[in-house]
């Protein structure tokens, strides 16, 4: 007897409606699936048949340095111990170790081209803000013997010899005069070095807490300006709770020295510059004003002005400043008010301040300096910032201020959004070679170097290179287009070298 089935309710028969959609559908993501294996094959195969795009800074190599602490003779400091215990020699021009990841560093370089030497200032760390930190860094044991001047030949890519003065900020070389000149911050003095047998011939001493920085040559009366921001005479410290981290206004100098003689000529003052006609400052900014006894009307930001980087050009210096506030408030969110970063320029033969500017109000604290002489434009490193929620829109940018005419400096409008600059700003260089079509501009920043294209009757920001920490300086050999960059990585100190890329590619 034959048995008849029946279909579940719902169960498509063959060649039905619903299993030609079935098989349409596993159709469709079978071709997807294949499309996007081909895809990949495809961009594997691109990659290796592509050249790779390089980078607008390609790194070259990296000369390792020694070690930021020379010893000093006798019984060994505590910082020389450290280096000793892990194998390092304090005096051997092999590489070394630095003392700190953080705490160790460099600043300002220059180069003798003739011998093609290469002075980088190993600063070290700062003994007050190690002392501040409460890791037992003994003043009276390391300070004297903190940091020193590297010296590298580059030609071999190889360390010469070590300069031994400590603490060096500003740095430069005089060709005309065939001189190096170095500024001691921590002991007040300029030191003339021979680059030839890399010692000091002749110190030329500042008043106390003068802390000397940038410094600039003028080639036609043979002087040297000398940025003297100063520092506090008696700092708060955890030893020192009740002292006073606000410079003494007199201490606030551009300081003027005969380069050929190595003496101390005069002091340009700014700590004690009235406040101009268009900075407006409030109560509520904490820049409490004074009344100016040689000037009845005038007033006196009390704490004084920030002393820059300074730059010579066309028989003046022109030096950043910032409107300095209370150096006793410890919040490190507050900021000098909007509108008080200033350009000072000073008459180069009468050493006499002869013209000022306000920045924009997107340039606090301006810091870093060059002037571009063939469009007569400054560019300047501003290097404050805010966080989002402080209802102020500030960060890092480059500002630029028009020289052509130094009888009416004027700022040129910039949108300091395509201007912006990595975080921790400093040196500020220029990178020209015109049959190479190299005509850039690097801003030295901590967390990476930002490049803009200068070319004339252009201004745009080409992008950012990370080519190590701390890469708040660098130099560019003119000659070579070589980009040096002294930088601590893993744990070691090392000057990185560099070429700029007209073709490459940077990220923002």
């Amino acid at each position: 007897m034959a048995v008849q089935t029946q279909s579940p309710p719902g169960a498509k028969k063959p060649g039905t409606k619903g299993s030609r959609i079935g098989r349409g559908f596993t159709l469709i993501v079978g071709i997807l699936c294949f499309s996007l294996l081909a895809y990949l094959l495809f961009q594997v195969v691109h990659q290796f048949v592509t050249p790779a795009v390089s980078h607008r800074l390609v790194q070259l190599q990296d000369i390792p340095l020694p070690a930021g602490f020379p010893l000093s003779g006798g019984k060994p400091s505590l910082a020389e111990e450290k280096l000793l215990a892990a194998g390092t020699d304090p005096n051997a021009l092999t590489p070394g170790v630095a003392l700190s990841q953080f705490a160790d560093g460099f600043d300002f370089e220059t180069l003798d081209p003739t011998l093609h030497l290469l002075f980088v200032n190993h600063a070290g760390p700062n003994p007050d803000l190690m002392a501040q930190a409460h890791i037992g860094f003994d003043q009276t044991r390391d300070g004297p013997f903190d940091g020193n001047i590297v010296v590298i030949n580059t030609l071999t890519n190889t360390v010469v010899g070590r300069v031994n003065v400590p603490q060096v900020a500003g740095m430069i070389y005089v060709p005309q005069l065939d001189k190096v000149f170095a500024a001691d911050a921590q002991d007040n003095y300029i030191a003339d070095i021979n680059p030839h047998t890399l010692k000091v011939t002749a110190t030329i001493q500042l008043q106390d807490n003068e802390s000397p920085d940038a410094m600039v040559y003028d080639p036609d009366h043979q002087r040297l300006f000398v940025s003297d921001p100063g520092t506090p005479a008696n700092p708060i410290t955890p030893d020192n709770p009740h002292g006073d981290n606000n410079t003494d206004r007199k201490n606030e100098n551009v300081a003027v020295i005969n380069a050929v003689t190595d003496k101390l000529i005069q002091y340009i003052n700014l700590g004690n510059v009235d406040l101009l006609p268009g900075e407006v400052v409030h109560p509520a900014d904490k820049i409490p004003l004074i009344a100016d006894t040689k000037n009845p009307g005038k007033l006196i930001p009390k704490f004084g002005h920030d002393v820059g980087h300074d730059q010579y050009y066309n028989g003046f210096i022109y030096v950043t400043s910032q409107i300095l506030s209370d150096g006793n408030i410890l919040d490190p969110l507050f900021l000098p008010p909007a509108g008080t970063g200033e350009l000072f320029q000073i008459n180069a033969v009468t050493m006499q301040i002869v013209g000022e500017i306000d920045l924009p109000v997107s340039c606090s604290t301006p810091h870093g300096f060059v002037i571009d002489a063939s469009q007569h434009t400054g560019y300047i490193a501003c290097t404050d910032s805010a966080p989002s929620d402080s209802g102020r829109t500030l960060f890092e940018n480059l500002a630029r201020v028009d020289l052509g005419d130094p009888t009416a400096m004027k700022v040129i409008p910039t949108d300091p959004s395509k201007a912006r600059l990595e975080p921790g700003p400093d040196i500020v260089r220029i990178d020209q070679n015109p049959s190479l079509h190299i005509d850039v501009l690097f801003v030295a920043c901590k967390a990476g170097i930002s490049i803009f294209d200068i070319t004339p009757g252009k201004f745009t920001k080409l992008g950012d290179e990370i080519v190590g920490k701390g890469t708040h300086t660098l130099l560019v050999d003119p000659s070579t287009q070589l980009v040096y960059l002294p930088i601590i990585t893993g744990g070691r100190p090392i000057l990185r070298v560099a070429r700029y890329n007209p073709n490459g590619r940077s990220t923002f």
